[in-house]
């Protein structure tokens, strides 16, 4: 692939490292982000997360301005610590850094100890814990706007959650998941998978209900539920770490590294399709001994079955995938799978790997034909031109490449992060044999719906 344009970004399909670091504390029970930075950086972030999930987020902000850029914002990060406190007594608190916050130089670490220094007593110094008096944790997380993506602020909150809070004890029969940046619906799926194989798990964290939580009429300002800290605790006495996605790795390592937990984190892992699926199930089995059900057999044969019946619509068609690196590859093992031909992959996330993922991910049998070309650290512009001149039959992506598919008049099916234009995105199921089963209907049908029109 041509490396493209180098003057300017025309449509970027991926998002800043706060995103990321305010998606994964909102899997954690009663815990609450601060943004350290303008008020427009929590403004943002709350505006796409809410039109996404469709759920109320609270994120704090320090709301930095003139003379604080000039004279630095410590001032306004301990006032803000102090108001969130207080007002919402959150059990834990992840404060972030941003573009702002991180050009003027402030050293958050040093200004979270200041503030603890001001509010812990004598025992608790001792102690060396991560909590104030308050009984709130508070861990400083960077992540600068103007470096890396949504995927590196979610990698590094996952570390920091991990290193800050998990203590070694009593080993565990629990094994730890790190999912990375899924639907709720997928969150859920991989934990009702566990539970199918009678194993308990730690999820890394957990939005599964965090982020599509039932209409009850209760107010809280913080999650009601996602992972405790007394879990993210017990991380470093489980049987292993699953990282689903090989970008949302970090924290794996960390537990091996410094607390002997065995981490696995395979090319694509991402459990999308039956192959990542079976070695998603292969690598659980490895490390608890759980056997795989009879019920997730069936689940397997429904899915082969459905998509043995979509065969004479979906082979040959062309596809042009587009997202996060780890999503692109598990997609584009499973439309190899299904027949389809992958003819471009796209990815901002500049992965220096993911051209040999591709390549390994393409070992279907059909190697000649699941070679697609590869985009990555680019953005939607050079997708949009690749497909200008290479016939595509099929768009997979998130809704900022619905501008590629409205101008060039192709399919779309909606996955990834952010979908605006559709309600319903945190319950697209992709991951597992039923996500997979869904992703057959709703591509096949979204061809022949497209086709129907066409003919009309």
């Amino acid at each position: 692939m041509s490396k493209g344009k180098d003057f300017a970004i025309i449509n970027p399909c991926t998002l800043y490292q706060p995103m990321g670091a305010v998606y994964a504390l909102l899997g954690v029970k009663g815990a609450m982000p601060i943004i350290h930075g303008s008020q427009g950086c929590s403004t943002y972030i709350r505006f796409q997360l809410c039109r996404h999930f469709r759920e109320p987020v609270n994120i704090a902000s320090t709301s930095m301005h003139e003379s604080a850029a000039i004279y630095g914002g410590e001032e306004n990060l301990i006032k803000a610590l102090e108001n969130v406190i207080s007002r919402y007594n959150p059990e834990l608190i992840g404060v972030t850094t941003s573009c702002l916050t991180e050009t003027i130089g402030d050293d958050v670490n040093w200004i979270v100890g200041r503030f603890k220094d001001a509010v812990c007593n004598d025992n608790d110094k001792d102690n060396d814990k991560d909590n104030d008096n308050t009984g709130t944790a508070i861990i400083p997380i960077k992540t600068p706007s103007y470096a890396g993506t949504h995927l590196e602020g979610y990698d590094t909150t996952i570390t920091e959650l991990i290193r800050h809070l998990a203590r070694k004890s009593t080993p565990v029969e629990k094994l730890n998941i790190i999912p990375g940046i899924l639907s709720s619906a997928d969150v859920l799926e991989v934990k009702r998978l566990l539970c199918e194989l009678n194993c308990e798990s730690l999820m890394l964290t957990d939005v599964s209900e965090s982020l599509d939580s039932p209409l009850t009429g209760a107010i809280s300002f913080l999650p009601q539920e996602g992972i405790s800290i007394a879990e993210l605790a017990e991380s470093a006495n489980a049987l292993g770490t699953i990282a689903l996605c090989r970008h949302a790795s970090s924290g794996a390592f960390f537990l091996e590294e410094k607390y002997g937990v065995p981490a696995i984190i395979g090319i694509g892992p991402i459990p999308i399709g039956i192959q990542n699926t079976d070695a998603f199930l292969a690598d659980v089995n490895r490390l608890t001994g759980c056997e795989i059900s009879v019920s997730i057999q069936k689940e397997r044969g429904r899915l082969i079955d459905a998509m043995m019946d979509a065969q004479e619509y979906n082979a040959g068609r062309k596809v042009a995938i587009c997202g996060d690196p780890d999503m692109v590859t598990g997609m584009t093992r499973f439309v190899c799978e299904l027949g389809m031909k992958p003819a471009v992959v796209c990815s901002s996330a500049g992965s220096g790997e993911l051209m040999d993922e591709i390549s390994i991910t393409g070992r279907t049998g059909r190697d000649a034909e699941c070679s697609p070309a590869v985009i990555t650290g680019r953005d939607l512009d050079d997708l949009h031109q690749y497909i200008q001149n290479k016939r595509v039959d099929l768009l997979i992506g998130n809704s900022y490449v619905e501008r590629i598919a409205k101008a060039e008049g192709i399919p779309l099916v909606r996955v990834g992060f952010p979908i605006y234009d559709r309600i319903g995105a945190q319950r697209i199921l992709i991951l597992g044999y039923r996500g997979a089963l869904h992703l057959v209907d709703v591509i096949t049908n979204t061809i022949l719906e497209y086709e129907e029109g066409v003919f009309e």
